[in-house]
């Protein structure tokens, strides 16, 4: 296999593609316990741990990968990136959330993977700028 090839690279828009899939995913994981409970009066499901870090993951690999590659594909994550951040934010505020208050550790995984991604994002985004300049 040829590491130059094509076909070798990351694909961003796959990877955006299962990010949004995951996303949904994970919101509707989120509020199905929710609706149960508020339309048959019964708590069938607990709120969301070890998926929602799994899940959360799906949001951090797209920009790790794209950090060290070739300014197209950094360019190609551009068009995806307001929505991964956002998603990473959501991760984030549910992880430290449940990880704080329901004592659920394995939400740490979350907070911290949605923060490296975070953090990730806005240093790409500052060195992009500064080349711009």
């Amino acid at each position: 296999m040829n590491l130059g090839s094509p076909s070798s690279t990351m694909n961003v828009a796959r990877w955006a593609l299962i990010f949004k899939v995951c996303f949904v995913a994970a919101l509707l994981r989120f509020h199905f316990p929710l609706m149960i409970e508020e339309v048959f009066d019964q708590k069938t499901l607990p709120l969301p741990t070890w998926e929602w870090s799994i899940f959360s993951l799906t949001s951090v690999i797209p920009v790790l990968l794209a950090r060290k590659r070739n300014p197209a594909q950094r360019e190609e994550l551009s068009y995806h990136i307001t929505f991964l951040r956002g998603g990473m934010l959501i991760y984030l505020a549910y992880s430290l959330i449940g990880a704080i208050f329901a004592v659920e550790l394995i939400l740490l995984v979350a907070a911290v993977a949605s923060s490296t991604g975070l953090l990730v994002s806005s240093l790409m985004y500052r060195r992009e700028r500064a080349v711009v300049r």
